[in-house]
């Protein structure tokens, strides 16, 4: 068995990032770098399921995960794919939230909801993350915590 720790790393976001890299090459297959077969993506789905199983066996002891959605906090508007400073390092646009991607990989349901500002005034948010086919109890959770969070208040000047 393996544990969660194993799958909530960088080689999940790769092997998530490849699993999509797979299918979307089903359509353009001029795209791809190597082909896919039939074995290989059986293999990958294998992992995956090892990493559905991970993140249930996590779900068995807690009721939700808390995470952040973004690898920074809401930034002013900028032209998309432009870099953005993450602990003093440029990181690409795109890949400030690719941590959440492995939600989708997994099928877990995610909410996110607003908490505070930060000390420029732009908006920090949660991000909820619940057990597989269990999304009204998602909800639920969710719902009881907006009470705490309170509502999404829009940044002044914007």
């Amino acid at each position: 068995m393996m544990s969660l720790k194993i799958f909530a790393t960088q080689p999940e976001f790769a092997r998530a990032g490849e699993m999509i890299d797979m299918i979307t090459g089903a359509f353009q297959p001029e795209v791809q770098e190597r082909p896919t077969t039939l074995a290989h993506y059986l293999e990958a789905l294998h992992i995956r399921d090892q990493s559905i199983l991970a993140w249930e066996h996590f779900f068995e002891e807690w009721d939700v995960l808390l995470c952040l959605p973004s690898m920074v906090t809401a930034f002013p508007h900028c032209e998309p794919g432009s870099p953005l400073q993450v602990d003093g390092q440029e990181v690409s646009y795109y890949m400030t939230a690719a941590h959440g991607t492995v939600f989708n990989y997994t099928g877990h349901p995610a909410v996110v909801l607003p908490y505070k500002l930060d000390h420029d005034g732009l908006p920090i948010a949660i991000q909820v993350v619940g057990k597989r086919w269990d999304e009204s109890r998602l909800l639920a959770i969710t719902k009881a915590l907006s009470e705490v969070t309170g509502p999404f208040h829009r940044p002044p000047g914007y």
